[in-house]
């Protein structure tokens, strides 16, 4: 079968939750040192499958090959993936093979099924999907490019040791860690408060594009904020990890005298303060009296934020900024750390 066209079936049998491949993968993922739950790795599957379709894949691959040089000879590109969302590695792989490329990627030690599951229906279905998976040291020596990411102690690790094999880091795309904002105008509805629940909380937190400031007018009240996290929380129950880690700081908060609020049952936690990035399930929460000051901070602070999302009103005046109810939902081109496969995959 034609590459999409195997992508594409292999994605029509794995939309069912109940299919067995995909049911013994999650299952398996689950049983790992993760933040992953059954719902969030149904709801990460899902909103992969739904984007694997020919005339999407098509139109994409389209912009990556004319985006080549005309001399491009296929190549192979080494990804170092992380394993903090289910399914990650899928908009890498597709982006290299897509082009033309070969490649070769290692797994998380978090994720190591999913995705590897994924690659096997490929072949199941009667494709090639033009990959191999190898340990992290072996992806480290392979590659006429190279995709890394992960923590900034790991990436420099990877930094360190491609130096040594003499690969340049012109032909490198190393992620370090990055993380996600929201800007509100205080006159959200339900539904937006709900979007931005599921920008906030959906995984954990953990992932990039994942919300962890929320800036807002200094005099919007945060009662319906706590109940359409309470909604979401209703619909993705915290992961237990997330909630030990609550109670330790919301024990921080009180004993610092920091304003915050949670529920009894610690399925989230909010604070009031200077904009940091808070752990898990904890989302700082950042008034402002104009919003200049938001978008000010945010230019101040590009080189660690991944994205920014937020109502349509303040999104016709930001042309990076993102819609509301996107960050856990992002499709397969969009731009990491600002920069596009097309432009990277240029041989």
């Amino acid at each position: 079968m034609e590459l999409i066209e195997s992508i594409c079936a292999a994605a029509r049998n794995w939309e069912d939750p109940l299919y067995q491949p995909r049911v013994d993968a999650t299952e398996k993922s689950l049983s790992l040192d993760n933040q992953f739950s059954e719902l969030s790795i149904v709801f990460a599957v899902n909103q992969q499958m739904s984007l694997l379709n020919e005339a999407h894949l098509k139109a994409w691959q389209q912009r990556l090959v004319t985006k080549q040089l005309v001399t491009t000879q296929p190549g192979t590109v080494a990804v170092l993936n992380p394993g903090n969302i289910p399914l990650v590695e899928l908009q890498d792989y597709l982006a290299v093979v897509l082009s033309g490329h070969r490649y070769v990627g290692s797994t998380s030690s978090k994720s190591p099924y999913l995705f590897p599951a994924f690659l096997s229906e490929i072949r199941r279905v009667g494709g090639d999907p033009r990959a191999t998976l190898v340990s992290q040291k072996d992806a480290l020596q392979s590659g006429d490019r190279m995709i890394a990411s992960g923590s900034d102690e790991v990436v420099r690790s990877i930094r360190d040791a491609v130096a040594l094999r003499g690969l340049s880091s012109d032909i490198c795309w190393f992620r370090g860690h990055r993380f996600s904002v929201a800007v509100m105008d205080g006159r959200e509805d339900e539904d937006e408060l709900v979007k931005l629940a599921e920008d906030c909380l959906m995984h954990e937190g953990m992932g990039c594009r994942s919300v962890s400031i929320v800036f807002a007018p200094r005099r919007m009240s945060i009662d319906g904020v706590l109940e359409a996290f309470g909604v979401h929380r209703a619909m993705f129950p915290a992961h237990v990890s997330t909630i030990g880690a609550i109670k330790l700081q919301q024990a921080l908060l009180a004993a610092f005298k920091t304003p915050h609020a949670y529920p009894e049952d610690f399925q989230f936690l909010i604070s009031r303060g200077e904009p940091e990035e808070q752990g898990l399930g904890h989302i700082r929460w950042v008034p402002y009296d104009i919003v200049q000051e938001a978008v000010d901070w945010i230019a101040d602070h590009e080189g660690h934020i991944q994205g920014v999302f937020a109502g349509e009103r303040l999104l016709k005046d930001q042309v990076d900024w993102e819609a509301t109810g996107m960050a856990q939902r992002p499709p397969l081109q969009w731009r990491p750390d600002g920069r596009s496969h097309e432009s990277f995959l240029r041989f």
